[in-house]
């Protein structure tokens, strides 16, 4: 019985890792390796409005949706504006060679599992988390939003 009770709480704490992260609730903090190497600490993050882009290079919404995303980051990053793109592909060096064709400059890291715990699962891609200041999440989106959209949403949070 004790066996039984013991499995059914590990379980319950698995699931409980990859529970959705829901708008109005606070995001946990996480760290980031970025894909140069260097490490993105949750605290550079803290007091800023952060979106989170979970993203594949194979995907045609992603590569339509990145430009728009480096245009918002160019406009509104000196006003406390930050991009974290999260690539679910399995190949860091074709992350890498994708991001050096085409210069954008919001830090890049290949998903991991701080970045499943703070979210839950990536089901589709492009999936969005809008975060603000005090690291609560104010939009939760999976497929593209557009840059009027996104930029009307991402404004009140500056």
């Amino acid at each position: 019985m004790l066996k039984k009770i013991l499995f059914l709480l590990a379980l319950c704490c698995a699931f409980g890792a990859q529970a959705q992260v829901k708008v109005g609730q606070a995001v946990a903090p996480f760290d980031t390796r970025l894909l140069d190497g260097r490490q993105l600490p949750a605290q550079a993050l803290a007091g800023k409005a952060v979106l989170v882009v979970f993203w594949a290079t194979w995907c045609p919404p992603c590569q339509k949706e990145l430009p728009e995303l480096q245009a918002l980051y160019e406009q509104y990053r000196g006003r406390g504006f930050e991009i974290l793109a999260l690539s679910i592909d399995a190949d860091p060096f074709v992350v890498e060679e994708f991001w050096k064709d085409h210069e954008y400059a919001f830090p890049v890291a290949m998903k991991a599992p701080a970045h499943t715990q703070a979210f839950g699962p990536v089901r589709a891609t492009p999936t969005l988390y809008l975060i603000d200041r005090k690291g609560v999440l104010r939009l939760a989106r999976t497929g593209p939003l557009g840059r009027d959209a996104l930029e009307a949403r991402l404004k009140p949070l500056l």
